[in-house]
């Protein structure tokens, strides 16, 4: 009898183990889940410097230019050709430029910038809860000064950069900032290791877990 019971509780805690194995998979699939759509064009702001009021000046143009180009999207005859949207982001260059200079000189900066439409290489990314990876993807590039500061990006199309909140704050914006130097060596986002470190503990918690009740039920029936 005590066998027998024996034997049926080894068959539930291996069955258990499978179970957490299971779970322990689809996680990591979860985790690791990459979705890039097949059309994109990002949008890519880098800073002069780390130096606060750089980066201030960068959030700023950045609000500035979201909203300008959020105003620009309607008048696509397609919103979802990606043609289009390069077509008419090329052809408001000139405009971007303009505002980012107004930007820059209604705060008493002098120093240059840039914006271009261009295929830029990227690190690997997080956006939200999204593993973007490494890669050289077509964006529209603003280097403000030097651009040796942390940078900040977004997809620019199909729209998901927009303003959100009453203060004008991005969404995903602490997600999206990731450190960047200014011959494109960038810093790859930890989001993804810090959301990490806890699996292993409760992989470890369960199976500690589970011995504990196999000891028990092996003292029960010797």
């Amino acid at each position: 009898m005590r066998k027998s019971m024996k034997q049926f509780l080894m068959i539930v805690v291996v069955m258990m183990i499978v179970m957490m194995s299971w779970e322990g998979q689809k996680m990591d699939a979860a985790l690791h889940q990459t979705l890039i759509p097949q059309e994109s064009i990002r949008l890519r702001i880098l800073a002069n410097s780390d130096m606060p009021g750089d980066q201030l000046v960068k959030r700023e143009i950045r609000d500035a230019v979201v909203m300008q180009m959020n105003e620009w999207v309607p008048e696509l005859d397609n919103p979802n050709s990606l043609n289009q949207a390069r077509t008419m982001v090329q052809t408001h260059i000139p405009q971007l430029k303009e505002l980012v200079g107004e930007e820059l000189a209604a705060r008493g900066l002098d120093y240059e910038y840039n914006v271009e439409l261009a295929v830029v290489p990227f690190p690997t990314k997080m956006y939200g809860k999204l593993i973007y990876p490494a890669g050289d993807y077509e964006a529209v590039r603003i280097t403000l000064g030097k651009g040796e500061g942390q940078n900040w990006w977004c997809v620019l199309f199909p729209p998901l950069c927009f303003v959100g909140g009453s203060n004008g704050d991005l969404a995903d914006k602490d997600t999206a900032d990731t450190g960047n130097s200014a011959n494109g060596n960038e810093q790859t986002t930890e989001v993804a290791a810090a959301e990490g470190t806890s699996e292993p503990e409760v992989r470890f918690f369960l199976w500690d877990l589970l011995v504990k009740i196999w000891d028990w039920a092996d003292s029960m029936f010797a």
